[in-house]
């Protein structure tokens, strides 16, 4: 990888060499409201020969445009706005004051593969991000930035710092393979894949990009948006262009502060203390056993007794033992850029530091710095390159362990019982290294940040170099060039002495990747009167390489070494090879007709190196078309500003990951000297074909007096078949599981984008944005003889499938079986409820999700806020049940009081009972069955059948907030600066509506995988806040 950064980063220094001058016009475009800076203003002007030329404005307003032989005008266009036109002249500024009016029509979009098209001709649904909030309120994610943003986007965020986030267009599409998107970095396609390592998760790939250097997202929704992307696109498209630099010098500087802290805990009681049946432990004797952690004692009225440390204490409530564990976390983000140039050269080179921690001490602890280069040079009038690399540099120590995972301190707060102090716990091993102060069944949560330990290291290069040809005024090519490459090392190291792991482990890791990424794209433009036509044609050739390579050992020998030599046994050493190729042929041609009417056509053929030689061709047309009946019908614009009808139908076919095809061999070490091999236990398919996703969309978008109402619809249809599906096999195979070609997904929807300004003067406006989408799937088929299959569980308490009849991730577990009065039966005789073992809880896929934005401007402030709405869906907590048996949340509370009376101080017999906790239950044959029991038998009883913790998951969240105000240009023009604006902001604010208990967080998940629906040792709910300083010289 070294090489490799030597190499570009040479390259591009050399390029800075090249600047010279040429003709090119450039300025700035306001607003004439109040004077603030238009991003995304189309610039156009026409060479000699009729053929257009455009450029976007920055996020300054400000442009740069080449002027072709002949031009003679410049046309401003943004939606919603005046267009505006300039004679050019001899001027070499152009600056331009722009007020509202009706909308234009032929704003400039980059679509797949980098194409730029007019937005009205596109035949499918696009959205663009606002990157004012995601710059603002900054999240250590740029996943999670898109929460309750974009229609028909579902997010997961992630359950800790660094973790890795899901994001799921339109629905699942495969039982078992990936369903996220494509992300595309200025052409270049880079890894995404999260970095869940058992109960270790290193975070998903997009983590990496730095939301500074961004300067617009776009989404491709779905298969008939990114087509020409191929089988890596089929779940849609996340399009991510980078800013530039301009012809003028400045520096801008960046300082985001953030402070995280938790807002919400369970509803603790703190009227029992740790022991069982009543008692403290050992029947009421002082000392206080380590056997037991539960809160199921006596009524804690400050008896003496010796605590875990040995010291003398009063037998009391410790209301605070969790929340005085916490810290605010604290995460800073410092960037700098500078950028500049001439009328034929530009720059802009940045470098960005992120540095953060956790809420639990020592935790987390990441530090990441972020450079790069872009260098834009026009060689000559026919010639010129567009170059661009990242290098990323992420050191992190003590990721959080997740789940029920004994290293989690999530885990070891669940059992901490009421009694019990922190300082209690704070002397966390003895004289010999040993672990102390804590019970048999989880960690000492000071033994966990002390003495165990992990780091990782990753060096990332990403880099894309752009070469284009104008062969003629309606003909150019461009040569395409990218590169994704990393090195990730590190070690886990569990110290020996722990009571759950007494002789200690560690492993290391060291993970490489390279993914390159080759493209041509030949591409004709030309007008004819009232006739257009867009051709593009092209090649792609993509190849991806990774190692991992592991070392582990077992046993310690010495404790707190961290040196895998550590151990008197060899370590046992892991090696696995990963390598993939597609290339593709691909062409794309584009209609119009008297800018209204608009024809697309692609098509695009992929060969895999993952499927057998007889079945790894496979080709995948699109067809859509677009109508702009405004135009059409000359309507007011007054009243109908823009309104357009569109359709599409796509298929793309999707590949598999490699060694699928044909049997293969692990090795296992070496034995005498000789390398011994084994079969995988997985029968691979020779005969495996792709995966071929269909889909169809309709969809309208019609905006109303002078932009200030505009509503956007869409209507999909997607359907994948022939899936690649792992499932088992019977033992007599000698195989466990086998890959098939089976299965079939239907995802359909719709999705709705309503957007406005209520109110826009001189000095004040108002805009709303609100986005609402709800999708439905259904698994169609499966493996003949198979009717649901398992992406998910907690343990054997509750599963994830997709289920044939099902939406995908239907959700089964141990249930209690109902009367046909709805009321649960009691077991006859005894105190147990009936099981059902296979009872439908029903799916974790939410009925609908929506978010609204609302931002006000007056004068020189700015006040916006999102609200991020998720409807319906279900939630298993495996928290909520650990600490019911546990006794320490006040649901425990039920008929404690009343049994304590009656038993131990009444000395009422178990069969005699006339209060304690009870069931509203039947028997078999109806009759009641309220018998009273112990209070801590029922809550045993309860977490047993998962019913009893499965929640909705709706929610209602003040997702972001931001207060800004930029100072005004007169006072800053003093000092010699061009822009400063402070800002408040802050993510997660607020939850304002939820139906899961307190202290648990409805979007909790213990994966970012395909098996939602299930929380597991989750961070309690927390708030993000803090400040913001963009400063421009």
């Amino acid at each position: 990888m070294k090489k490799h950064l030597i190499i570009l980063t040479a390259y591009l220094c050399a390029c800075l060499s090249l600047f010279a001058q040429q003709r090119t016009l450039k300025g700035k475009v306001t607003d004439q409201a109040d004077n603030s800076p238009i991003p995304a203003v189309t610039v156009t002007t026409f060479d000699k020969n009729g053929t257009r030329h455009g450029v976007l404005t920055d996020m300054e307003g400000n442009y740069s445009i080449q002027i072709p032989e002949g031009a003679t005008t410049l046309k401003f266009s943004f939606i919603g706005m005046k267009e505006v036109t300039e004679k050019i002249g001899n001027r070499t500024i152009i600056n331009v004051i722009m007020e509202e009016d009706a909308i234009t029509t032929d704003e400039v979009v980059v679509t797949a593969l980098g194409i730029k098209r007019e937005a009205k001709a596109l035949s499918y649904s696009t959205q663009g991000v606002n990157m004012d909030g995601i710059n603002d309120a900054k999240s250590s994610n740029i996943v999670s930035s898109l929460s309750g943003k974009i229609a028909g986007v579902q997010i997961t965020p992630p359950g800790m710092n660094n973790g890795s986030a899901r994001i799921v267009i339109r629905g699942n599409n495969s039982v078992t393979g990936n369903n996220q998107p494509l992300f595309v970095v200025d052409g270049m396609p880079i890894d995404n894949s999260d970095g869940e390592n058992g109960n270790l998760d290193y975070g998903n790939g997009a983590a990496d990009i730095n939301p500074d250097d961004i300067e617009n997202i776009e989404v491709l929704k779905g298969a008939n948006a990114s087509a020409l992307y191929g089988s890596r696109a089929a779940n849609g498209v996340i399009l991510i262009t980078t800013k530039k630099g301009g012809e003028k010098f400045k520096v801008n500087i960046n300082s985001n502060c953030m402070f995280q802290t938790l807002t919400e805990f369970p509803e603790y009681q703190n009227a029992y203390g740790v022991g069982t049946s009543f008692y403290i432990d050992n029947k009421n004797n002082p000392p206080l056993s380590k056997t037991n952690y539960r809160s199921w004692g006596s009524p804690m009225m400050g008896q003496p007794v010796i605590g875990l440390d040995g010291k003398l204490k009063a037998y009391l409530p410790e209301p605070d033992n969790v929340k005085d564990f916490y810290q605010t976390a604290t995460m800073w983000t410092n960037s700098i850029s500078v950028e500049g140039g001439n009328n034929k050269n530009q720059y802009r080179i940045s470098y960005t530091n992120n540095h953060s921690n956790s809420v639990v001490n020592n935790f987390n602890i990441d530090n990441k710095s972020t450079f790069n280069l872009r260098l834009n040079n026009q060689f000559t009038s026919w010639l010129s390159l567009d170059s661009k690399i990242t290098y990323i540099d992420d050191r992190v120590t003590n990721r959080q362990y997740s789940k029920s995972d004994n290293k989690n301190p999530m885990n070891s707060y669940i059992h901490m019982a009421r009694s019990t102090s922190l300082s209690e716990l704070y002397t966390w091993k003895d004289a010999n290294g040993n672990e102390i102060g804590t019970h048999r069944n989880f960690s000492n949560p000071y033994w966990i940040i002390n003495e165990n330990e992990n780091k990782d290291t990753k060096k990332r290069v990403i880099g894309s170099f752009v070469l284009k040809i104008d062969f003629s005024k309606d003909l150019s090519l461009q040569a395409k060039a990218g590169i994704d490459t990393y090195n990730w090392n590190g070690y886990t190291f569990n110290n020996k002495g722990s009571m759950n792991d007494a002789d200690g482990q560690m492993q290391t890791f060291q993970r490489e990747l390279e993914n390159y990424n080759i493209e041509g794209l030949l591409t004709y433009n030309k007008r004819f009167k009232k006739f257009s036509v867009m051709a593009n044609a092209g090649i792609i050739m993509y190849s991806t390489n990774q190692t991992r390579y592991t070392q582990k050992i077992n046993s310690l020998l010495q404790p707190g070494l961290i040196n895998i030599s550590n151990s008197a046994e060899y370590p046992t050493d892991t090696q696995e090879l990963s390598e993939k190729k597609i290339n593709s042929i691909f062409g794309a041609v584009s209609l119009g007709f008297n800018d209204y009417i608009y024809l697309d056509i692609t098509g695009r053929n992929d060969w895999s190196s993952t499927l057998p030689a007889k079945n790894n061709s496979y080709f995948y047309p699109s067809v859509g078309s677009s109508f702009i009946f405004s135009e059409a019908f000359k309507m007011d614009k007054s009243i109908v500003s823009f309104g357009k009808i569109r359709g599409s139908y796509a298929i793309v076919g999707s590949d598999t990951s490699p060694y699928r095809v044909y049997d293969n061999y692990s090795f296992n070490g070496i034995f005498n000297d000789a390398t011994l091999a084994s079969l995988s236990t997985t029968m691979n398919n020779p005969d495996l074909k792709p995966e071929k996703t269909y889909s169809w969309e309709i969809g309208a978008d019609i905006r109303f007096f002078k932009n200030r109402l505009g509503i956007d619809f869409t209507y999909y249809n997607t359907t994948t078949k022939n899936q690649i599906i792992n499932a088992q096999l019977p033992t007599s195979s000698g195989y466990q599981k086998r890959y098939y070609n089976a299965g079939e997904i239907q995802n359909k929807g719709i999705e709705l984008m309503v957007y406005g300004t209520p109110v826009k003067n001189k000095n004040f406006s108002w805009e709303v944005n609100l986005n609402w989408a709800k999708n439905n799937s259904k698994v169609i088929s499966l493996i003949e003889g198979v009717d649901r299959f398992q992406i998910g569980n907690y343990s054997s308490y509750i599963y994830v499938y997709a289920e044939v009849g099902k939406p995908y991730g239907y959700m089964r577990g141990l249930g209690v079986k109902r009367h046909e009065n709805g009321k649960m039966i009691m077991e006859d005789g005894g105190g147990l409820l009936m099981k059902d073992p296979d009872k439908e809880f029903g799916t974790s896929t939410p009925d609908w999700v929506g978010g609204i934005t609302n931002t006000f401007r007056y004068k020189n402030f700015d006040f916006s806020f999102l609200i991020d709405v998720k409807k319906g869906g279900i939630i298993y907590s495996a928290s909520t049940g650990k600490m019911l048996t546990n006794g320490m949340t006040s649901e425990t509370l039920f008929g404690r009081d009343d049994y304590y009376i009656r038993k131990e101080i009444w000395g009422e017999s178990d069969s005699e009972l006339s209060g304690g906790a009870w069931f509203d239950a039947v028997y078999s044959d109806g009759t009641p069955a309220n018998k009273f029991m112990s209070p801590q038998s029922y809550a045993y009883c309860k977490p047993n059948y998962a019913e009893f913790t499965i929640y909705d998951a709706s929610y209602v969240k003040l997702r972001e907030l931001t207060l800004g105000y930029t100072f005004p240009k007169q006072w800053m023009s003093k000092i010699k600066i061009q822009r400063l604006r402070l800002a408040f902001v802050g993510r997660n604010l607020w939850t304002i509506h939820k139906k899961t208990p307190q202290g648990f967080d409805p979007e909790a998940s213990q994966t970012s995988g395909n098996g939602q629906g299930i929380e597991n040792g989750s961070l309690p709910p927390n708030a993000v806040y803090g400040f913001d300083i963009k400063l421009t010289f």
